[in-house]
């Protein structure tokens, strides 16, 4: 299964670009309702092209989700996703990063606990 990704526009005040990054096959990244049932705070370390661009990702799974095997469903069936131990990697295929950066970000969660993207602001 392919990475989707939206990139919202450039917040000048933040000096960067607002992210959604979805694993779940059917979701839109660019909608306002996801079915976001619960969500956890989480840093994550970004990559960026020369372009502003997501590149990659990487981030720690918080408890819940890591002792949860049906709550990585849809990271496992990503195919540039990889999970090792309580970390995330994600790739974008075809870019590469110039820059990179740590942030805040939301990783949110269906009603069947699975997780279905991060938002990175």
């Amino acid at each position: 299964m392919s990475l989707r990704i939206a990139r919202g526009t450039f917040n000048p005040e933040k000096g960067r670009f607002h992210f959604y990054v979805a694993f779940k096959p059917t979701l839109d990244p660019t909608a306002e309702q996801r079915g976001v049932e619960a969500s956890f705070p989480i840093d994550v370390a970004v990559s960026v092209t020369e372009t502003g661009e997501l590149a990659d990702l990487a981030f720690a799974l918080p408890k819940l989700c890591s002792t949860n095997k049906d709550s990585l469903m849809f990271l496992q069936r990503t195919d540039s996703a990889s999970v090792i131990e309580e970390r995330v990697f994600v790739t974008v295929p075809g870019l590469n990063g110039d820059s990179v950066f740590e942030a805040s970000a939301s990783l949110e969660l269906d009603g069947a606990g699975r997780i279905i993207g991060v938002e990175i602001n």
